[in-house]
């Protein structure tokens, strides 16, 4: 770790020790308005000077205390999306096997995604938790991986979808998926999956990248792993295990 790095970590721990004081601090501003009126009760307070400020100091304490808790918030998100990228980033890539291109598409044709105009294979599929879900592979050639995340997620966010979720299952097929494609996917992962569990966990959109080696055909992704059903990320990983088998870990 450079210093830089060592830096912005200690800069990142700052602000949530600073947050965590915060909640500490608004909770307990807050209880402590509530027992200023039950203390007033209690006392059965007749004189209105006294009941003026009871009720005064109960109104001061709540709102120091919710501007305290309100303030904690970015750094109480900081601190759980750094639990999920310390607790994903020693995580390996799930391995999905068979990915040869024209396997793929016959799969996606018989579970019933139908191609639409825009390039990619479409089905919605009721969901209890979240009404519906509707899937969007889209199969891509790319050497460039990074590039095609960035521009098809772009893509995908500005097309008009009428569905409330919408999970985009992004087929990344290159050369050689390297070692050094590795940390780009699982980063890709990290940071939907925050985004569904920290910043919205009812995210309308959300998005799996699985790197495809054309020589191999394995393609690989980070999976949310068990439990999480109420995220949208984990849908899109049970929707890959169900097309494409049993995921093995690498």
């Amino acid at each position: 770790m450079n210093t830089v790095e060592r830096a912005e970590q200690d800069k990142e721990e700052v602000t949530i020790r600073k947050a965590k004081w915060n909640l500490f601090l608004g909770c307990f501003l807050g209880l402590l308005g509530f027992v200023v009126l039950l203390v007033g009760a209690i006392l059965d307070a007749q004189d209105t000077w006294m009941i003026a400020i009871l009720i005064a100091a109960c109104f001061v304490c709540n709102i120091v205390g919710i501007i305290l808790i309100n303030n904690s918030l970015p750094g109480l998100a900081l601190s759980d999306i750094n639990k999920i990228d310390q607790k994903y980033g020693e995580c390996e890539l799930t391995q999905l096997h068979g990915m040869k291109k024209y396997e793929v598409e016959q799969t996606l044709r018989s579970h019933k995604f139908q191609y639409d105009d825009n390039g990619y294979y479409r089905r919605k599929k009721f969901s209890f938790l979240r009404d519906s879900v509707s899937y969007y592979v889209r199969i891509l050639d790319g050497s460039d991986i990074e590039k095609a995340i960035r521009n098809e997620w772009n893509h995908f966010n500005q097309q008009e979808h009428n569905e409330k979720s919408a999970c985009l299952i992004l087929l990344i097929y290159a050369n050689q998926v390297a070692e050094k494609h590795t940390e780009l996917l699982r980063n890709a992962g990290i940071l939907k999956i925050a985004d569904n569990m920290v910043l919205d966990i009812y995210a309308p959109k959300t998005m799996i990248v699985v790197g495809v080696d054309q020589s191999t055909h394995i393609g690989r992704y980070l999976d949310m792993g068990k439990g999480h059903h109420l995220y949208l990320y984990k849908y899109g990983c049970k929707m890959l295990r169900k097309l494409f088998g049993q995921s093995v870990v690498s």
